[in-house]
């Protein structure tokens, strides 16, 4: 008589409970059966097997909905999926994993781990999206929220100071005189045409600054900030037709980017010093 090793499957083993009336036993199994097929999803994530990965952790939020970390893992599974797809196909597989990672926020529970984490890929997944608005949107959910730390309020502001220099940079760059030797020479988009991407760049250049100055509040010694200020102090002199003008810009550009670099070298020989310092390791 053949004896098994095996009375039935976790499922199963949820089923019994469930069919036996007990409501609160079964809810226990289902989240421990939750746990553990989150468990496997991560070996399997780890070892590159995304696709099996993505069933555990589906499998998972069926079985305890209410549990944020079978959420942000089952987020990343899609976010794999989309960046490997194209056309409608990516929109609806990156939508899909908005309203997941959006569910995991919702249920973080004042954990600041999993709420920092589902906001991130909130943001990233807009970006990749191109809605800056939305991406924007989210960041700033990241930098204001109860789980912001300075150097995420820092990093946070910069991104985004970077993202409108971008703009600028994109519009100041189609209209360059390719036989300048000047890269900050003037931008001459004064004509009708070109009005609405100038008045795009002065825009961004403006909403660029607010935010690198929010930056460098939080981290008045954060040196890519104080670069990018320089940066987008040079957006504006290519925008700029009075020499005078243009001149004040220039040695405002020039001053901070010095002051950028001083600082940076300050603290790389403090780095490096402080590495001399640290005890040779034992043999």
């Amino acid at each position: 008589m053949k004896v098994f090793r095996k009375l039935a499957t976790p499922i199963t083993l949820a089923a019994i409970f469930c069919l036996a009336g007990f409501s609160s036993g079964c809810e226990y199994a289902k989240k421990v059966i939750a746990k553990d097929k989150i468990n496997q999803g991560a070996i399997l994530y780890n070892q590159g097997r995304t696709k099996d990965a993505q069933v555990f952790f589906k499998d998972a939020t069926d079985l305890d909905s209410n549990n944020p970390i079978a959420w942000l893992y089952y987020g990343a599974t899609l976010v794999k999926d989309y960046k490997s797809q194209s056309g409608e196909e990516r929109v609806q597989t990156a939508n899909l994993a908005l309203d997941v990672y959006k569910k995991a926020k919702d249920l973080s529970g004042g954990n600041c781990t999993t709420e920092d984490n589902a906001i991130s890929y909130i943001a990233t997944i807009y970006d990749d999206l191109e809605k800056a608005d939305e991406n924007r949107e989210w960041l700033l959910k990241r930098a204001e929220g109860p789980c912001s730390t300075k150097e995420i309020k820092a990093t946070t502001y910069y991104s985004i100071a970077v993202k409108f220099w971008t703009v600028s940079y994109d519009q100041t760059t189609r209209y360059a005189d390719k036989g300048a030797t000047n890269p900050f020479h003037y931008r001459n988009m004064d004509y009708p045409a070109a009005l609405p991407d100038k008045v795009k760049s002065e825009e961004a250049i403006t909403r660029g600054l607010e935010y690198i100055e929010k930056s460098l509040e939080v981290d008045p010694e954060y040196v890519d900030a104080m670069f990018y200020k320089g940066l987008l102090y040079r957006e504006r002199q290519k925008l700029t037709k009075e020499e005078a003008k243009r001149k004040e810009l220039d040695q405002l550009a020039q001053k901070i980017s010095d002051e950028a670099s001083a600082l940076q070298k300050k603290k790389e020989e403090a780095a490096a010093q402080q590495a001399q310092q640290q005890p040779a390791p034992q043999g």
